[in-house]
């Protein structure tokens, strides 16, 4: 009995199969998550808006190229009202008092073979006085193809799912629609997979995005946690490898994984968050020549 006493402690010191990685060893990631306001897909991928839109649709411009740079000049332009793009839209019409616009995120992940794990890192910006959600002072949402499997996904993450007929846009006529993804498919896999952390719920979210968002169905995610360490959040995910649930993407090495993810900080709700651009990540298999990929190494 010693004996295996011994060797489940090892196997939990070591970052074995029954640990959390340890993340002074994980590389990091700084990634900057600006404030949208209401840049919808149909306004990036239309050419009288966003002069990028023949290099994104002739040349399979990633949209972390051009933009990984000056996330921070969009979002202080986005939140003070300011016209962009070709077209000089106003993208926040309301802009809200105080807000800043972007926050920097440390992102990191590990895998142990059979879980993957996912963990944030961030100083909260300014707080304010409005509470949309009152219940939650963060909430953190990450959504994930299933290898290449949503159309677009590999250029802007998740803006695959962000329309301009959705509720709080400009162009909403029903109050009721939530974020939805293009000729989704359960079956072959056309949907994005969707975890989030709340504050101050203790339910765990696992849900997808296919023809709306379905904020349950899933059975892969294990745990999602967050805490705030000094002057900064903290929040983990644990996930299964091997998914199993309805609107589960199974993740195995030899695929690419584009994904984003997004925070609603100080009680905010609907669009009113910070979000990522599109990002890819895979198995122990590094790419060195594309910089928005992460080489999730085991641990």
């Amino acid at each position: 009995m010693k004996k295996i006493a011994l060797l489940i402690a090892g196997a939990l010191v070591s970052g074995g199969a029954f640990a959390t990685p340890d993340w002074s060893k994980v590389p990091q990631r700084k990634m900057t998550l600006f404030y949208p306001g209401q840049s919808s897909l149909e306004w990036v991928m239309n050419k009288p808006d966003h002069s990028a839109v023949p290099d994104i649709v002739d040349k399979k411009r990633q949209c972390a190229k051009c933009h990984e740079g000056d996330a921070n000049e969009i979002g202080a332009n986005v939140v003070a009202g300011k016209p962009l793009g070709s077209s000089k839209t106003v993208l926040e019409p309301t802009p809200p008092a105080g807000k800043v616009g972007s926050i920097p995120v440390i992102f990191q992940s590990a895998h142990d073979g059979e879980k993957i794990y996912f963990r944030f890192e961030w100083v909260p910006p300014k707080i304010g006085t409005k509470k949309l959600d009152p219940k939650n002072e963060v909430k953190l949402t990450m959504m994930f193809d299933g290898g290449g499997t949503v159309e677009g996904t590999e250029i802007n993450g998740c803006w695959a799912t962000c329309h301009g007929d959705l509720r709080t846009m400009k162009n909403a006529k029903d109050d009721k629609k939530t974020k939805y993804i293009k000729n989704p498919d359960l079956a072959s896999g056309r949907f994005m997979d969707l975890i989030q952390y709340r504050s101050g719920e203790k339910d765990l979210v696992d849900g997808y995005v296919a023809e709306a968002r379905h904020m349950e169905g899933g059975k892969a995610l294990i745990k999602a946690e967050g805490k705030k360490e000094g002057n900064k959040w903290v929040v983990t995910f644990e996930r299964s490898l091997a998914g199993g649930g309805k609107g589960d993407h199974a993740i195995a090495a030899g695929k690419v994984y584009n994904f984003g993810f997004a925070v609603h900080e100080d009680y905010t709700n609907a669009r009113f968050h910070y979000v990522s651009l599109g990002y890819q990540f895979g198995l122990d298999s590094p790419n060195p020549k594309v910089k928005s990929y992460i080489d999730v190494q085991k641990q």
